[in-house]
């Protein structure tokens, strides 16, 4: 894909500025309406699409959903004074979620009907004719050159989650290039951020100001046009700006997979919040990746949180942000399609 709609507007490459520090704040100010989108080769489909739902459609965990063939093993969640979120072996209920949702970009006008924007800038934003990963429509974000932003874009969830599954399809433009410094990070995804600001532009978690994990896209090991690499980068207790390449050899990776500009992608990604026992944090909050079906990523070990009324999974969504202490070396564009969460849970699950 070589066209684009267009709109002119540490250092390990990590670092990035305050995302939306207060949960409550919104910002939806532009209009992004893909009729006047150039034309652009399509990226090559490298998955099933996702199931497509009704607008914004929430199915409940019942007999519906089993019969969609939708769900996911969560584990029994008991929370309070030493019991926790994070699964353990002893869990005793089917882990059902208590929704599905699945954002069908074709049913909206206007991307901010979908996402909070706390960060960035909103004509950066588009809904896009082409290319698609399925349906009609996808949405377009592009992080300008000589700058870091992109955007940061957040799908709330009011009442904040203990466990959070998502799977998205993505792609970068066949003209992704990152040249003039190695190595260098674009974060793509925000998985889950609990918002404060231990989650993010260098804060430190304290477990009750809030932590997160975003996916990145890394040109370490690659060459400036790729394949590149996938980074898994983490605000926790015990660590800001922790981050794990998915590559041979790294702890918690378990592959390598190559990102080529102009593919799509299934992203999909599990996040559940550590277990608190008389206040103190256990080590066992968990983050998983999977690309393609492929687990490539896993780590059970981490302490996000001593709060779970009020700091645990707020949000999660679309982000663009280059570097660091450097900027984009040309525009770069990322797209995405067919964005599905399970709340509370997983998208498979066993019998009750």
């Amino acid at each position: 894909m070589t066209s684009h709609e267009t709109d002119d507007a540490i250092d390990d490459g990590t670092t990035d500025s305050d995302d939306g520090r207060d949960r409550h704040a919104t910002s939806r100010t532009a209009t992004n309406v893909d009729s006047s989108t150039p034309s652009a080769d399509n990226l090559k489909q490298n998955q099933n699409p996702s199931l497509s739902l009704s607008r914004r459609q929430t199915i409940r965990a019942s007999g519906v959903l089993g019969a969609l063939g939708l769900g996911g093993v969560v584990g029994g969640l008991e929370f309070g004074t030493g019991v926790g979120a994070a699964q353990t072996p002893d869990t005793t209920q089917c882990g059902r979620p208590d929704d599905v949702v699945h954002l069908q970009y074709d049913d909206y006008d206007r991307w901010d009907d979908i996402y909070r924007l706390s960060n960035g800038d909103p004509a950066s934003l588009a809904l896009v004719a082409d290319p698609t990963a399925s349906g009609e429509r996808a949405l377009q974000l592009r992080v300008q050159e000589g700058d870091h932003w992109g955007a940061s874009t957040h799908y709330d969830f009011e009442d904040g989650l203990f466990e959070l599954t998502g799977r998205v399809q993505f792609g970068l433009d066949t003209g992704w290039e990152m040249t003039g410094r190695y190595p260098a990070n674009c974060r793509l995804w925000n998985c889950a951020m609990a918002l404060g600001e231990g989650s993010a532009g260098g804060g430190m978690p304290d477990g009750t100001n809030g932590w997160s994990n975003r996916l990145y896209i890394t040109n370490q090991g690659s060459d400036p046009d790729g394949p590149f690499y996938l980074l898994s980068h983490t605000y926790h207790l015990d660590q800001n700006q922790d981050h794990d390449f998915v590559m041979d050899g790294e702890p918690y990776a378990l592959g390598q997979p190559e990102i080529v500009p102009g593919n799509w992608y299934e992203f999909e990604y599990y996040v559940c919040v550590n277990t608190v026992t008389d206040g103190e944090a256990n080590p066992d909050g968990i983050v998983r990746y999977w690309l393609d079906d492929d687990l490539v990523y896993e780590r059970e070990d981490l302490r996000f949180t001593t709060d779970h009324a009020d700091n645990i999974i707020d949000s999660n969504g679309p982000a663009g942000h280059y570097g660091g202490q450097y900027t984009a070396p040309q525009n770069l564009y990322a797209y995405y399609d067919d964005h599905s969460m399970a709340l509370n849970g997983t998208f498979e699950f066993g019998s009750c």
